[in-house]
């Protein structure tokens, strides 16, 4: 006997026999974080009263209700009708808590069954061991009753049971009334690359406002649309599901408690979406957009199984490049929804800047649309829209965001830039929130020190470089050919785990310090943050600002732009070795792999270099190494010129005699895996290849000038064993660097 105390049994809803009348008191489980959309649409669905829960939603509902949730919800998982409730903390009481159960009420003898578990306790730890105890109660009752037993079948059971267990011990039995998880449609032939499940994309567009778009004749677009999971749950919302798929939905078949007149009453009455009226199809414009032919394949597959292959349209195109269809011209509102690469390791090739453009182009060609963006929560990188909701959800079992906004032109963030942001940190640095006497000192001493330099013509400084533990920062002084004097501060990104507004106002503090300190107008000042880059971002865009200025190093004129990329355009620390190339380069033929800006080469060539050859892989600095020639009266197209082109294989090529050079500069990135090379570039690893091939571009008698910043360097033995090597770190460190010699390694290279 079981204690009628420890376990409160539900009364079966639907004995054989019994009247209709009676409601079902059913739980209902919601992707995690659309708990709320769930109820929504149930609301909506049945029109009666629905209960959010931590798990779905709850509710006391008519039978035909149920049927209908059954057949027609997009949004649910799985419905479930409790039972039996109990206390649960080992074994015994669990099998006591099954048995008490009258199980000939649900199921036939000859009928099958399988069982499903979740949670646990300490001594019920695995979902297994719970189901084979319900399971062993279950069995034990009928043969004692009968002399026979149900069968147990995972794939296609007469009665799907499922037990949960708490962590405190209770536990609930229940009858699945879903065919197993309601997020299956059946449409879905390719998954694509890392899919959504279905009933997800359908919250997502429940909590995007999608009923509402469609309802005012609004369109959808998804510009990354993958295997068309959003496409064409959004087409689903509004024409309902296919007819076969809704009997397919109706779990435990052998269930003696169904109410087949109200089950068949709901199935052939027409599906029912999140409209009340369903509009036309094709009246309503949903479009799909991916750059892969794969993913689209796919798509196209999953929409036909659909049956929605005339009210989806499908577009190859990268929405980089073409960030609104034509299709969509004529719409003024609508939806779009995207569960977007920005900040993943899935295919994330784009930077920010690039996402920036894209959203950009979106706000001024799609003004007055919603949209909702799915996006990896741990990025470290900033969506470039202000949005309304942030909605945590797990896809995969990761914990993802999706973001819901309108467009409009306030929408789209505009970041300060370099120049604009140092404004607003010297206004707070002057509140005083923060002590920086000690940074004052030290920069106040430092100066002292670099001034005969600025007596000597130097016109670019470095006059700090995180000197003080607190102060993690680098501040570069420069006088332009106009004797404007401009700071560029350069702030090493804090750890994490560091407080962004203490550190935000010890910024702001240092800012203000250095200007008040190095007598600088404040309209003079840039800042920009530095974290560790990868090879191609070092030649991304920053920003808009676009200050440039000219300053003059010894008799040449050089460009700088001082807000829109990440570094000035000017290595400062290398001024000793543009020095010693124009000494080396007079007279003689200059290569300059990995060129930059190609200052080393405008230098030679003023200081009466026969010929240069510049080579990079940017046409930015390309561009911007042309301007610096010009700026000096050197044309390009003859004896000095520029090419665009990867270093690493055109040094592969084999010159002939008249093609080898007196003097290289190869001053490589010491890590690069820029997408337009063929391969990656590791300093440490790769220099001895890149040494010998460049020799073998070395006419005899030649010096190859060899520079690299990776902290750490040594060079290879078998260089020093098969060339002569003159090591120049120290003879070419500046003095305004001395405090980090071991940031950088120069030398010389002959043939013995």
């Amino acid at each position: 006997m079981t204690d009628p105390v420890a376990h409160s049994l539900i009364s079966a809803p639907q004995a054989p026999g019994e009247s209709v009348e009676a409601n079902w008191s059913v739980e209902i489980i919601a992707p995690p974080g659309l708990e709320t959309a769930l109820a929504e649409e149930l609301r909506h669905l049945t029109n009666e009263p629905i209960s959010d829960r931590p798990f779905g939603a709850s509710a006391d509902l008519p039978v035909e209700a149920v049927y209908r949730i059954l057949a027609d919800s997009l949004i649910a998982g799985r419905v479930y009708l409790p039972i039996a409730r109990g206390r649960a903390t080992q074994a015994d009481e669990l099998y006591a808590l099954a048995d008490s159960v009258d199980w000939a009420a649900h199921l036939r003898a000859g009928d099958s069954l399988s069982i499903s578990a979740t949670g646990g306790n300490e001594a019920l730890r695995h979902t297994g061991f719970i189901a084979t105890r319900v399971k062993d109660a279950i069995v034990d009752q009928f043969r004692a009753a009968t002399g026979t037993r149900p069968d147990v079948d995972s794939d296609e059971p007469g009665l799907r049971i499922h037990c949960h267990v708490s962590g405190n011990g209770e536990a609930s039995l229940a009858i699945e009334l879903s065919n197993g998880s309601l997020h299956r449609r059946g449409y879905r032939a390719e998954g694509g690359e890392a899919p959504l499940r279905e009933n997800l994309a359908a919250g997502l567009l429940w909590r995007a406002r999608w009923p509402q778009v469609a309802s005012l004749g609004g369109g959808l677009f998804d510009p990354m649309c993958g295997s068309g999971t959003f496409l064409t749950e959004a087409a689903l919302a509004l024409w309902g599901l296919p007819d076969a798929l809704r009997r397919q939905r109706m779990g435990s078949p052998a269930w003696r408690g169904h109410v087949a007149d109200a089950r068949d009453a709901v199935l052939d009455d027409a599906a029912r979406g999140w409209l009340d009226t369903p509009p036309p199809r094709g009246s309503i414009a949903i479009v799909g957009q991916d750059r892969d032919p794969l993913q689209l394949a796919a798509a196209h597959a999953n929409i036909e199984a659909a049956g929605l292959g005339e009210a989806i349209e499908l577009i190859h195109a990268d929405s980089f490049r073409a960030p609104t269809p034509a299709a969509l011209q004529g719409i003024d509102t609508g939806l779009l929804i995207s569960n977007v690469p920005f900040g993943q390791r899935i295919d994330n090739t784009h930077t920010e800047a690039e996402w920036t453009a894209l959203c950009s182009r979106w706000v001024q060609s799609l003004p007055g649309w919603y949209w909702g963006i799915l996006r990896a929560s741990e990025s470290e990188l900033t969506w470039p829209l202000r949005f309304e909701k942030r909605l945590m959800v797990l896809h995969g079992g990761v914990e993802v965001e999706f973001l819901r906004g309108q467009f409009s032109e306030k929408s789209l963030r505009r970041a300060f830039g370099p120049h604009a942001l140092a404004g607003r940190l010297i206004e707070q640095g002057r509140r005083a929130e923060y002590d920086a006497s000690d940074f004052a000192n030290r920069l106040r001493k430092n100066w002292k020190q670099r001034k005969p330099l600025v007596k000597q013509g130097d016109n670019a400084l470095r006059v700090y470089d995180a000197d003080l533990p607190d102060f993690k920062l680098a501040v570069d002084w420069y006088r332009t050919e106009d004797d404007e004097t401009w700071l560029d501060i350069q702030e090493y990104q804090a750890p994490k785990q560091i407080d962004p507004q203490k550190a935000r106002a010890r910024l702001a503090a240092a800012v203000a310090v250095a200007v008040d300190t190095l007598a600088i107008d404040p309209g003079c000042v840039v800042v920009r943050q530095r974290a560790r880059q990868s090879g191609r971002q070092q030649y991304g865009r920053m920003g808009g600002e676009h200050i440039e200025r000219i300053l003059r190093e010894r008799d040449t004129r050089l460009l700088i732009n001082l807000t829109d990329y990440l570094d000035v355009g000017l290595f400062i620390d290398h001024r000793l070795v543009r020095d010693r190339l124009a000494e080396l380069s007079r007279g003689k033929r200059l290569l300059n792999l990995f060129c930059y800006t190609a200052s080393a080469s405008v230098r030679a060539a003023v200081a009466g270099a026969k010929a240069t050859t510049s080579v990079d892989l940017s046409n930015t600095y390309l561009d911007w190494a042309e301007r610096n020639f010009e700026l000096n009266g050197i044309p390009t197209n003859g004896h000095h010129r520029l090419l665009r082109a990867d270093v690493l294989r055109w040094l592969q090529h084999t010159p002939t005699a008249a093609e080898r050079v007196d003097v290289i500069f190869l001053d490589p990135p010491s890590f690069s895996n820029s997408k337009s090379m063929d391969d990656t570039l590791d300093i440490q690893r790769d220099h001895p290849e890149l040494i010998h091939a460049c020799m073998a571009h070395l006419a005899p008698g030649g010096v190859l000038v060899f520079s690299n910043n990776r902290k750490g360097f040594t060079l290879n033995p078998s260089i020093e064993s098969r060339f002569q090597i003159d090591d120049i770190s120290r003879k070419t460190l500046p003095k305004d660097f001395a405090r980090t010699p071991e940031r950088r390694f120069v030398c010389e290279i002959r043939r013995r």
